[in-house]
């Protein structure tokens, strides 16, 4: 039985970002790391969180509303349903781990990556990002960590 996949629309600098937020250092090798400067793991580390974070909570606030829509629909008039529809409301709470997958709650990448950048994690012009020819990918299908030095366009703040 043949099986239909949804082709990936991004290329590899664009998976390489995506990866990087989502997945933080640990897309590098370890050597890649050792190598890397400091204030670039931090950046990398800094990304990540915000990601994480991002995503934590908005998977909470999908999750929160669903359950207000079956509270609201199989019990409308009862007290308990009317707390958590107006008084909890769909926020998350960023102390929870949500550890739905994005499968699981129907989400998909290009949702993914335009979250990220309505939150400033990628940058806002993420779906026009060209792949760079001179950065190749890495045994490991990561693209590898750019020598100190060397000018990738820094997103400025």
């Amino acid at each position: 039985m043949k099986k239909n996949y949804e082709k990936d629309p991004f290329n590899g600098h664009q998976n390489f970002l995506y990866n990087r937020a989502l997945y933080g250092l640990s897309i590098y090798a370890p050597e890649e790391i050792k190598e890397m400067p400091v204030e670039k793991k931090k950046r990398i580390v800094r990304i990540h969180k915000k990601a994480q974070t991002v995503i934590n909570l908005w998977k909470q606030e999908i999750v929160n509303a669903a359950a207000n829509r079956f509270f609201t629909n199989i019990f409308p008039d009862m007290e308990i349903t009317h707390t958590l529809v107006n008084y909890y409301g769909i926020e998350g709470d960023p102390e929870h781990v949500n550890n739905l997958s994005f499968k699981m709650l129907k989400i998909s990448k290009q949702e993914v990556v335009n979250k990220l950048i309505e939150k400033k994690v990628l940058p806002k012009n993420f779906n026009q990002l060209k792949q760079d020819e001179s950065r190749v990918p890495s045994k490991r299908g990561v693209m590898p960590s750019v020598k100190p030095g060397h000018n990738i366009g820094r997103r400025v703040a």
